[in-house]
């Protein structure tokens, strides 16, 4: 960390102390029960394929399926709009019963910022002049889908949608990460769809594990962020190249200074379930008490890898990650000291993955269903788990 940041940081911390007095008079966030949904692939995007997808999304128990709703497939021209996979996507979706969640991003190579992708990179990200056209795509895409929507095929109107995708890291975000372009990107994105906003639900993108630094850069960009997003995401993976898969009761030593505040644990490891409980504090100390926070992706992969797991430790994985989200990141207060009464509030989590993919670091193993469609036991597993929390 800069001494320029760690000493923006030390002010912010200020700022929080003061703030910290006021919270008895800011509303907690309200309690929703959780419930799950899962990610699943949107390519090919033929009407057989995603039927088949959507089948296996409810017969593991569940209608909610996060996927890539690509700009790039759309938009290849600038200002010009070709919907005709996506309304395939949303037919296929209305008759099979699931409700969507849009990860809007991939930028056409017309909005790409002009830097080589560095091979590491999955998604680089859009250039600045390109804002105002990805804000314009939401838009159009919420005022074809969303509720009132006027698109000439059946469709269940899609409330919730999701802005970009880890913008925290470099794979979705290249060349490297830029909190403050991104505060841009969501400023444009509000203004935009500010006359869309009583009808829909913006989600942030999902940052990759419980980044407290980056989240407080875009915070310290704009004191105000709050106002661009209804509800928080984030991909606590539990992965760590040291320690290896850590377990989700994990928890590193706190910071003094921060856990003044309430901070759990370190503010520069981000690799701990728990310190999902921080962006939370975050949003109350900044005074967005009302922003709940989603879990759009967590999961294991299948490998003979450091960091990989066996089929019989995907589900006793999947089991442990989803009872202790469910019991300690859910409505019951997980905060202590002067945050005693928080409670990290998670009211959904998207599980990584329906199935295998594709993968150019040969990890896409993460699937409930292998690559040739058979079940893993953690099917079963996560079937009987949204049997239970569906229950509720």
């Amino acid at each position: 960390m800069s001494a320029c940041f760690s000493l923006h940081l030390q002010r912010g911390l200020l700022r929080g102390l003061v703030l910290l007095c006021l919270l008895l008079s800011v509303p907690l966030v309200r309690a929703e029960p959780l419930s799950l949904g899962i990610n699943s692939m949107w390519g090919p995007g033929d009407e057989a394929s995603l039927r088949k997808r959507f089948k296996q999304a409810k017969a593991v128990g569940v209608n909610q399926v996060r996927l890539d709703w690509e700009w790039r497939q759309v938009e290849s021209t600038r200002g010009t709009y070709n919907w005709q996979s996506l309304d395939t996507l949303v037919r296929v979706a209305k008759a099979e019963k699931i409700e969507l969640l849009p990860i809007v991003h991939y930028a056409p190579k017309w909005a790409l910022r002009t830097e080589s992708k560095p091979d590491e990179v999955y998604e680089m990200a859009p250039a600045d002049e390109a804002f105002a056209d990805y804000a314009r795509f939401l838009k159009a895409s919420i005022q074809r889908y969303g509720p009132g929507g006027d698109a000439q095929v059946p469709f269940t109107p899609i409330v919730y949608w999701q802005v970009w995708n880890e913008p925290n890291i470099k794979n979705f975000w290249g060349p490297k990460p830029d909190a403050a372009a991104f505060v841009k990107l969501m400023r444009v994105v509000q203004q935009e769809t500010a006359g869309l906003r009583d009808k829909v639900k913006l989600v942030h993108a999902g940052l990759s594990k419980p980044d407290l630094i980056f989240f407080w850069q875009l915070w310290e960009a704009d004191p105000q962020y709050g106002e661009t997003f209804d509800i928080m995401a984030v991909h606590p993976y539990l992965f760590d190249w040291w320690d290896g898969i850590r377990d989700p009761d994990e928890m590193d030593g706190d910071d003094g200074d921060y856990a003044a505040l309430g901070v759990v644990g370190s503010h520069d490891d981000p690799g701990y379930m728990g310190k999902v409980f921080n962006l939370q504090l975050m949003m109350n100390l900044k005074g967005y008490a009302d922003k709940p926070i989603w879990v759009t992706e967590m999961g294991y992969f299948v490998a003979d890898h450091r960091l990989g797991v066996t089929d019989k430790e995907q589900a006793q994985r999947l089991t442990a990650t989803l009872d202790f989200i469910q019991q300690q990141l859910g409505s019951a207060p997980y905060g202590k000291g002067v945050r005693g009464d928080l409670a990290a509030n998670v009211q959904r989590i998207y599980w990584f993955s329906l199935e295998d993919y594709p993968s150019p670091d040969g990890i896409g193993t993460f699937g409930l269903y292998r690559a040739d469609g058979s079940k893993r036991p953690a099917a079963d597993v996560f079937r009987n788990k949204a049997k239970q929390v569906n229950a509720q």
